[in-house]
């Protein structure tokens, strides 16, 4: 009688499936359609149209006391006193286009694109006329009463202080598109290429700041010297860099929550307004205004007016809600909320409601569900794939006699005063460095956490020293207690002992923040795609630090007991199936890889798929470290809402499906798999 079993296409066959096998799979369809965007309650935007009385494209905007300035193309000039909702034309400032403006104190200047600089000093004076005399200046900074600083192309840096212009630096050769003063010293520039330069001398020298990794290439457009701990800038390409050191000494590039930690808004920015410590304003091209309330973590999309459609060009505010922004084709829009969206209907949702609290969770909901499903899905491959070769090295047989069996003995004695030697220098240097350490007694078990370098010399000069004490003392016959160690399966030892017996949560601790395994491997490989840049394949891969170290501490913790398992595996099978691979002149690896690996990883199925269901489990750690699972979700949902059943009750549901439908799949995939003939429930 043949046997025969059912081919790959039947796994995943509907009529293959048992009845519980199609329960599990109805209740993930119907969980995910579920928890899928909702239709929310009717929104209206923060924002209302006022008539600006022109149609000249409106450049930048400025508060003066209490009034607020628009300016524009052909020397446009607007003015209102009344905040923002009235306004009345002024007259001209010459015929160009007026580019850029800014005030300090009771000071305002206007830059045109030929050249001119118009300053107000004082309110409601009359315009002064300064002429820089050139018509590559790009945007301008008022330090003083009377002094002002100018950037443009070619990195050209102009002062101006009590009517004398000034060349301040000529060794930058990047275009400069903005810069912005806390005070009458301190002042930051920002352009193409990621250039950030910085002064503390109000503007007489200038200094290089780092660029954080991924943005190197960009156009910064837009700078806000806030205070002395917060920097912030935007990019053309809708990038927010950030600084929180003292003097901008170090700068990071935002991860966007809102935008699933990418880097980029993907939309191109024009400018920024940092109105409180975390409130920021951002236009942008096509119609975009957005508003963060975290320093720019989430970024919430400010719906518009309708009718409302042109590019947005600048933002005056007067406190951190009143304020306008100005746009091509003289739009010119009004808020007493920083543009906040409003929800219509209610102020205060009644999470009380289901329904209610299940449309403000569902996305939250969903967004954690994929971000399991992601560091599962790898962490179980990169988990397996550890196990796997831990296992082969765990039973290997090659021992330190059979590397050596060949070698004539005095060789032998001479790599064994080599490595005596070798391992007494390592000893020294090593054990030397403890004593800085001001450890007693006990106190030294702790000394690979204080000097790791010197503890790894140390240990691996007592290893050596072992060996060659052995080697030198060596007979014809090995047989010495150190010849019989097997180093693949000592190293593999000593590995699964450390993982398994520490506990998961310190892993994640001591992986993500101790060793910054996830920055180092995201500044390792961003950009490894080339054009996809970080918004493509490798912001997938690399762009979220939490991500990758998730799945390297999952990886790392499941693949030491996936390595047992696999193991007990191996020795399940008959050892005479080894010398027969043998005796047909296979090799070791040969064998394991044709013979023994393909029946052990089917008997090891139901033990690994517990193993990987513990994983699933496992994963909820992850947010200890902030990476946004389903745990950590519904943290924020009870932090929200309140709801405390409500929210768990979701969360436990999504990991039910989770590990139910993972269950169904390995099951699936042992009776597929199983060998006829082996084991009380094989064959057929």
């Amino acid at each position: 009688m043949t046997t025969t079993r059912p081919g790959i296409e039947r796994i995943f066959s509907w009529s293959a499936l048992d009845e519980k096998s199609r329960v599990a799979i109805l209740v993930t369809i119907f969980l995910v359609v579920s928890i899928a965007p909702a239709v929310g309650q009717s929104i209206e935007t923060g924002w209302q149209v006022v008539d600006s009385g022109t149609d000249a494209d409106l450049n930048a905007a400025v508060t003066h006391g209490e009034s607020v300035w628009a300016f524009g193309d052909s020397g446009t000039v607007l003015l209102s006193e009344d905040g923002g909702v009235l306004w009345e034309t002024q007259t001209s400032l010459g015929d160009s286009d007026l580019i850029a403006a800014d005030s300090f104190e009771d000071s305002m200047a206007v830059l045109a694109s030929d050249g001119l600089v118009y300053l107000m000093v004082g309110l409601n004076a009359d315009w002064q006329t300064l002429d820089s005399s050139r018509t590559d200046m790009r945007s301008l900074a008022v330090t003083g009463s009377e002094s002002l600083v100018l950037v443009g192309d070619s990195g050209v840096i102009l002062e101006y202080s009590t009517g004398t212009w000034t060349e301040r630096t000529s060794v930058f050769d990047k275009d400069l598109n903005d810069v912005s003063f806390r005070d009458d010293l301190n002042g930051f520039a920002v352009g193409d290429e990621g250039m950030i330069l910085a002064t503390t001398d109000g503007g007489l020298s200038w200094d290089y700041r780092e660029t954080p990794s991924g943005a190197e290439g960009s156009a910064l457009v837009s700078v806000e010297y806030f205070n002395p701990y917060r920097m912030f800038a935007v990019s053309d390409s809708g990038q927010i860099l950030y600084s929180t050191s003292v003097g901008g000494y170090e700068w990071n590039l935002r991860e966007i929550e809102s935008e699933e930690y990418n880097t980029s808004l993907g939309v191109s920015l024009s400018s920024l307004n940092v109105v409180s410590s975390s409130k920021i304003l951002f236009t942008g091209e096509d119609g975009f205004l957005g508003l963060s309330l975290d320093q720019g973590l989430n970024v919430e999309d400010n719906i518009l007016p309708e009718g409302v459609s042109t590019s947005f060009n600048d933002h005056a505010m007067f406190d951190y809600l009143v304020g306008i922004v100005v746009g091509d084709g003289g739009v010119i829009l009004y808020t007493e909320s920083a543009g906040e969206n409003d929800n219509v209907g209610f102020e205060i949702p009644d999470y009380n409601n289901f329904g209610e609290f299940v449309e403000y969770a569902d996305d939250m909901l969903l967004g954690g569900f994929i971000a399991t499903v992601k560091v599962v899905i790898f962490g179980i491959l990169f988990g397996f794939f550890i196990g796997v070769i831990l296992a082969m090295m765990k039973t290997a047989p090659t021992s330190f006699k059979n590397l050596f069996e060949g070698v004539q003995l005095p060789i032998v004695k001479g790599i064994g005063g080599v490595l005596s030697v070798t391992s007494v220098v390592l000893i020294y240097t090593g054990g030397s460095r403890f004593g800085d350490l001001g450890l007693e007694g006990l106190e030294y078990i702790f000394t690979p956490v204080g000097d790791p370098e010197g503890f790894a010399m140390f240990a691996l000069g007592i290893g050596l020293l072992a060996l060659g004490i052995q080697f030198s003392l060596a007979d014809l016959k090995l047989s010495g207690p150190l010849f019989k160690v097997r180093p693949l399966n000592t190293l593999a030892t000593i590995y699964t002992d450390f993982f398994r017996n520490t506990p998961l949560i310190v892993q994640f601790f001591f992986i993500h923040f101790g060793l910054s395994l996830g920055m180092r491997l995201q500044q390792i490989f961003e950009g490894s795609f080339g054009d996809a840049g970080v918004d493509g394949l490798d912001y997938f891969f690399y762009g979220d630090r939490t991500f990758l170290s998730a799945i390297f501490t999952l990886g790392l913790n499941s693949g030491a007991y996936q390595c047992e398992t696999i193991r007990g595996a191996i020795a399940a099978i008959p050892s005479g199936q080894m010398e027969a691979g043998r005796s047909i002149g296979l090799t070791y690896l040969g064998t394991m890889q044709l013979v023994i690996m393909p029946q052990a990883i089917r008997i090891c199925i139901p033990p690994i798929g517990n193993e990987m269901v513990n994983l699933v489990l496992n994963s909820s750690l992850a947010m200890v470290i902030g990476y946004s699972e389903l745990s950590r979700q519904g943290r924020l949902m009870v932090a929200t809402t309140f709801q405390i059943f409500s929210a768990w009750g979701l969360v436990m549901i999504s990991y039910f499906v989770v590990t139910w439908t993972l269950a169904m799949l390995l099951r699936r995939l042992e009776d597929w798999s199983r060998i006829p003939g082996l084991g009380i429930s094989g064959g057929s």
